[in-house]
């Protein structure tokens, strides 16, 4: 596909031309301007420069869209492309609680060794990334959770033509607990994303997802598109003892849009999305009709929001349910904003409208406040800080609700270009109301929970040029 679509994609490459003549003062066709190619590191080709890519006039894709997201790096840091890096990671961490237990908490200790490697290829009309990284992780309480982590990312845009560009993106992981494999890869970002507002005791996770999104810039200031997600996760062996239940859940998602410059670098427009949030015992299916407005200040300031109305159906229950909440409407609503310079990154946002349940609650209404700031303390040491709050209201099995608060801060150290070191903290205080039991039969629950995590890893790696 890859190899196809390179062809593909170069057989666009149009030949240089002169731009059309315009006669003053005309308004006939052939004096009109022609829309602008989509070029540019937004809603075209994500690259870091070059004299095609540096326009910030057209719009950044939102993630709610099927769009890349705002990055935590440095413009400092933007990966040079048409590499092979490989390396290996080998860490330790320490959590308090892994069970998620009210009390009787017992404390895990693990080690983890991780190799990885990553291909990042580059030419006038295509980009894509590939990478996997896989190791075993070694429990010293828990050894029935000692198995083999895997994690595969492959993510590429295309240019079609010069006004039209497609993203695909595939994330595939399975792993238990912790895992740092420390090749970038990571969930990809787009519409019906996994709900990261609340977390599960330890178990083996198998999950995987696909984004597909396209754009076609058709006139000077409008831009069209759409884009299709599926979302998957399994849930198994988990460690005995835990108070929660856990529920495998599917999310398939899709949506259009279209995007309208107002002026300058600042588009708004409309989405219409459609969600089908599927579990055991049960689906919730969401439609959403969404302004959406994205402000681009160069590469360094990105601003994005939607708001709309939301309305859902439900049927069936997820497990530990008596009856599920009437089909209802709601409102949606979010913004987001990021700013990043050589050395520092910060962004910050707010987001209400419903998710999928973490593999705990069906389907919820989730509110969602985050921070995270980043900065280069000296060469070679970098600081990150990132806090969030979310909160989970169960449709499927009401009342039952999770309330998790995040913090956590981390140490970077990196000695040359091939070995690096990272530390971190971090704390969880997870509140949970009327949650089902461990079986079917039991009454739901109501108890809090807290973690703390502590972890050390110590990468080697390496980056060979492809030539090209």
């Amino acid at each position: 596909m890859v190899a196809g679509l390179q062809v593909l994609s170069a057989g666009q490459n149009p030949p240089p031309q002169n731009p059309p003549a315009q006669s003053p003062g005309g308004d006939d066709a052939s004096a009109r301007t022609a829309p602008a190619a989509a070029l540019s590191a937004i809603a075209g080709m994500q690259t870091e420069g070059g004299t095609e890519d540096t326009s910030s006039d057209l719009p950044q894709i939102p993630g709610l869209l099927g769009g890349i997201g705002i990055s935590p790096a440095f413009l400092s840091e933007m990966e040079r492309s048409n590499y092979l890096r490989g390396g290996v990671n080998v860490g330790a961490a320490y959590d308090d609680n892994p069970l998620l237990l009210s009390i009787g908490q017992s404390s895990n200790t693990s080690e983890s060794i991780f190799p990885n490697i990553k291909i990042d290829q580059r030419s006038s009309r295509m980009r894509w990334t590939l990478g996997y990284a896989g190791g075993l992780t070694v429990n010293q309480r828990f050894t029935n959770q000692n198995q083999g982590s895997h994690n595969l990312n492959f993510d590429s845009q295309y240019r079609l033509s010069p006004h039209v560009n497609l993203r695909v993106a595939e994330d595939f992981s399975l792993t238990t607990g912790f895992f740092d494999a420390g090749n970038g890869t990571g969930v990809v970002a787009g519409s019906g994303g996994p709900n990261a507002s609340l977390i599960t005791p330890l178990a083996t996770q198998r999950s995987s997802a696909t984004t597909v999104e396209t754009n076609y810039h058709f006139a000077l200031n409008d831009l069209i598109g759409a884009s299709g997600s599926f979302n998957d996760s399994h849930f198994s062996n988990p460690a005995g003892g835990a108070q929660l239940q856990l529920t495998d859940t599917q999310t398939a998602s899709g949506s259009a849009f279209w995007l309208h410059r107002i002026f300058g670098a600042n588009w708004g427009g409309a989405s219409y999305r459609f969600d089908r949030i599927a579990f055991n015992g049960g689906e919730t299916r969401v439609h959403s009709l969404l302004a959406v407005d994205t402000l681009n200040l160069s590469k360094r300031v990105t601003l994005t929001g939607f708001i709309g109305p939301q309305y859902s159906e439900n049927q069936g229950m997820a497990p530990g349910g008596s009856q599920p909440t009437p089909n209802a409407w709601s409102v949606a609503g979010g913004a987001e904003g990021g700013w990043r310079d050589q050395h520092t990154s910060v962004s910050a946002g707010y987001s209400r409208t419903i998710s999928d349940g973490g593999g705990v609650l069906g389907a919820v209404r989730l509110q969602n406040v985050h921070g995270n700031f980043r900065r280069q303390l000296t060469p070679g040491w970098a600081a990150a800080l990132n806090v969030s709050h979310g909160t989970n209201q169960a449709l499927t099995v009401p009342p039952s609700s999770i309330n998790l608060t995040s913090a956590g801060i981390s140490l970077e150290r990196n000695v040359g270009k091939s070995l690096g070191l990272r530390m971190g903290y971090s704390h969880d205080f997870q509140q949970q109301f009327g949650v089902p039991g461990p079986t079917p039969t039991s009454p739901p629950q109501t108890f809090d929970a807290s973690r703390n995590r502590i972890f050390v890893t110590l990468s080697y790696q390496w980056a060979k040029p492809l030539g090209m």
